[in-house]
This record gives C-alpha cells, structure tokens and sequence, in this order.
C-alpha cells in the first residue's frame, strides 16, 4: 500500500473525501463516489442539499442508489521519470446502498459500487471494471457496543513509489468490541485483517493481522482519550519461506469523539517495533500515526489536518520495508450559497527505505538500484469546486498537482530517474451523491 493512495489515486474520487467522516467507518468505499453510510444520516433531513434520493422498504430499510459520470486529463499518468504521456479517461460509477436502521443508531450495512471504463486514449491503463463491496453494522446495548465490516475492493490505482499504475485486490475485516466500566471509564478489544493481492506477478502479496486493546478515558460528554496496546503479523506470500515476515508491536495514545460544537479529533499516534522472522535482517522501529483533526471557528469554513505513518513490507523486494510520513493540511467553505462549496489541500510526504546493507532493494531493470537508507520526498496539492445544481444532481471540476524527489542524497542520475511530477484535471456528474 505504501503512498498508492496518496496524491493523484485520491483524485479518483474528486471531492469525496471531505464527506466522509473522521470515524472512518466507510472511508474503504470513498473511491467510488459514495458518502456511504453517513449519507444515510440525511435521510431524515429532506429539506437539506446533502438529503440522497431513497427508497423505503419497511420502516427501518432504505435503498439508496447513485451514479456519476467523470473524465479525468493527466499530463503523466503512469509517472514517467522521462517524456511524460497524456492521457483522457471517461468512466462510468454506478452503486447502490442497503441501510437497515440509521448511522446514528443500531444498524446494518452493504455498499457495492463499480467503476466501469468508457474511454481511454492510453493502453497501458486497465480496461477492465474496477469493484468495491463494503459490509458491517453497529451494535449497542446500554453498557456494550460492537462494531463489524469486511470489504472487498479490486482497483487501478497509482503506487507513487514503483513509478506505475498497479491493480491491486484488497480483502479486508474489522471487529471493535467495548464495553463500559464505570461512569467515565471503557474497555475495548479490537483486531483486523488484510489481503493484498497484486496482478502483476512481479509485486509480492502480503496479508496483515492485528489485534489490540484499549482503555478509553471521557474527557467531554461527547469525546475520549484512550491508550492502545497492540501487536500483528506482516506475512509475505512468496515463494522464499517466512523470509520477510515479520511480527511487530505497538502503543499509542489517541483520541475520539467531538471535543466541541467546532472541533474534533479522531485517530492515534504512537510507536511499532518490527521484529523479523529471519534473524538476518535488521528491525525496524518507527513512530506510527493514523490522525485527523477538523475544526470550523468562524462557522464559515471547515479545517482539516492529517499525520499518518507506516510501517509496511516492500512489494518489490522480500527482505525491504518502507515507513511512510505524511502530513496534509486543507479547507472547504461555502462560495455564494450551501450548493457551491470550494476546496483545497497540500499535502507533504516521506519515505524512508530498510533492507539489508549495500543490497538493492528494488531491482526493476527499468529503475535505478534502491540500497537501504534511500530516501524521497513527495508534495502535492489539489483544489476544486462542487456544485449540487438541484437537490440530488451535482458537478464537481478538480484539479491536483503531484511531485516526487527521489533518491534524496544519492547520484545525480539515481535523482534524476526517480524524480517525476504529474498534473490531473477532473470532472464529475452525479446523482444522488
């Protein structure tokens, strides 16, 4: 995973990122032009512009179905270090959401979306339909709580760290249990999975188990600290044994919840010691972060921060890893009225390689050896303006900058064929979005 979804991959989706909310419940299917379930939160609200078109089956079952057209103009689509290529793309992104009960209460979920190409001046981009399916629910009793998804996704998506497009096939599933203690005082366990397969045989798969527990802390009526403990199991599925697996533990602190009308900070911030398997290679240790603050002070204009930091597996050499830094900073605000919003985000990244001593860690003919200790820097920005031109009917026209200085510190020909910058204009149709 890496930085694929940093940058341009985002752009995918326009401007649907800021609708999603900071709990990060259906942040998996934001790439395909869906709210998801806190769409459903406007359900009871039809006098608001964000109120979806839906169905009701029954008094707690809704059906809510979308659909978008978008055209995407890239200046550099696969990140070409030399000439780079243009390309025009028009896809097709049909999806439809089942909700029994609401967001904000018990309930249950499915969210299945497509992103089918329609045009494509450049052959090298995948030609077939990308998928997402998302399912889970909430559950809570007056002391206890339990909250379940599990995804699938297969997407084309930029890996700005291979230089190319890779489709990738995700399976994911979550589980968060709490239960309350005292008046002020939670407890929780929670645990995770994650396959990510490659189609292209030269990357490696990997799965990802996690577990942990928490101790929650109320600080306000609506918001908590917690402290989190946690350990996991990075498994490479290649042929060279358990070389490149690695066990690694963790402890953070975080927050959650809304610590006032304006502001609220969701996510955790801490530190991972990765243990490998084969006592050759050398740990790895390096503060993690998964972060995201939002604040409106004037009522007029809504503020976002992000810090995120990994700790991952290399795709391309089974005894690497990568830890990746970024921090991105935004806003969005009403221009004229509620229907026109406009926004921006700049975003500044770090990556950081681990392998063994003096051996290559990337070995494509087609780029410069990476030995351990390389290091890049990555930047970006992306503005943009939507425009829900009747109640369920809306534009959106973006445009995102993109730009990677690699090899920091290395030859000046090792820089030079690392280093490349792309540029995306984007335009969207949607209903119901």
């Amino acid at each position: 995973m890496r930085k694929q979804q940093v940058g341009i991959c985002l752009l995918l989706c326009g401007s649907l990122a800021r609708l999603v909310s900071a709990s990060g419940i259906d942040t998996y299917a934001s790439g395909f032009y869906t709210r998801g379930v806190d769409a459903a939160l406007y359900v009871d609200r039809e006098d608001s512009a964000l109120a979806p078109y839906h169905v009701p089956i029954g008094p707690r079952l809704v059906l809510l179905p979308r659909i978008t057209i978008s055209a995407a103009f890239e200046d550099n689509p696969t990140l070409s270090s030399g000439t780079p290529e243009r390309a025009e793309t028009v896809y097709v992104v049909p999806g439809i959401m089942l909700l029994y009960g609401r967001p904000d209460r018990n309930h249950v979920y499915a969210d299945a979306g497509m992103i089918i190409p329609l045009r494509s001046s450049d052959e090298t981009l995948d030609e077939k339909p990308s998928y997402m399916l998302a399912v889970g629910g909430w559950y809570r009793t007056g002391r206890s709580s339990i909250h379940l998804r599990t995804g699938y996704r297969r997407l084309e998506s930029v890996d700005t760290l291979v230089g190319a497009r890779i489709v990738k096939t995700d399976y994911t599933g979550g589980l968060n249990m709490e239960r309350r203690v005292s008046t002020k005082t939670s407890v929780g366990l929670l645990g995770s999975v994650a396959f990510h397969d490659y189609e292209d045989d030269q990357y490696i798969d990997y799965r990802r188990y996690y577990g942990g527990a928490r101790v929650y802390y109320r600080i306000t009526r609506k918001s908590d600290v917690f402290a989190q403990f946690g350990m996991g199991r990075d498994d490479l599925q290649q042929a060279t044994g358990t070389r490149g697996d690695a066990d690694f533990y963790d402890v953070s602190i975080g927050l959650r919840g809304k610590q006032s009308p304006k502001t609220h900070v969701a996510g955790r911030i801490g530190y991972r010691w990765r243990q490998p398997v084969d006592a050759e290679l050398e740990d790895v240790n390096h503060y993690i972060a998964a972060l995201n603050a939002e604040t409106t002070p004037l009522g007029l204009t809504t503020f976002t921060g992000g810090l995120a930091a990994d700790i991952r597996p290399s795709s391309t050499d089974d005894g690497a890893v990568t830890v990746d830094q970024r921090a991105t900073v935004g806003a969005s605000r009403r221009i004229v009225s509620e229907r026109v919003r406009g926004h921006a985000a700049l975003f500044y990244g770090l990556v950081d390689y681990y392998g063994e001593d003096g051996r290559p860690v990337d070995v494509r003919d087609d780029r410069p050896p990476v030995v351990d200790g390389r290091e890049d820097y990555y930047w970006g920005y992306s503005f943009g303006v939507d425009w829900w031109l009747k109640h369920n009917f809306s534009f959106g026209v973006s445009y995102s900058y993109f730009e990677n200085v690699g090899s920091r510190g290395g030859s000046e020909a090792e820089q030079e064929q690392t280093a490349y910058t792309s540029g995306r204009w984007a335009l969207r149709a949607s209903w119901n979005y």
